[in-house]
């Protein structure tokens, strides 16, 4: 795991109540407890914990793999 990950579960374990062990790339945000509502304001906290934005028309992440993935791109756009 990288820094952009553990950074990213910091700010997930902030956001709700879930134990880190036991999370992987393939877990999706519904099972820990993330609705639409809440994803988004997880989305908002990344964005402003990395100084980043995300395209607001695309498809919400399902899994805290797309989560990754989608940070990892942006700052790699930056």
């Amino acid at each position: 795991m990288n820094d952009i990950e553990e950074q990213l579960y910091v700010l997930l374990i902030k956001e709700i109540p879930v134990v880190r062990e036991g999370l992987t790339r393939d877990t999706t945000l519904e099972e820990i407890g993330l609705d639409s509502l809440s994803t988004i304001e997880f989305m908002f906290q990344i964005e402003d914990h990395f100084e980043i934005r995300f395209d607001q028309t695309g498809t919400p992440p399902k899994t805290l793999g797309d989560v990754f993935d989608e940070v990892h791109a942006k700052l790699a756009q930056a």
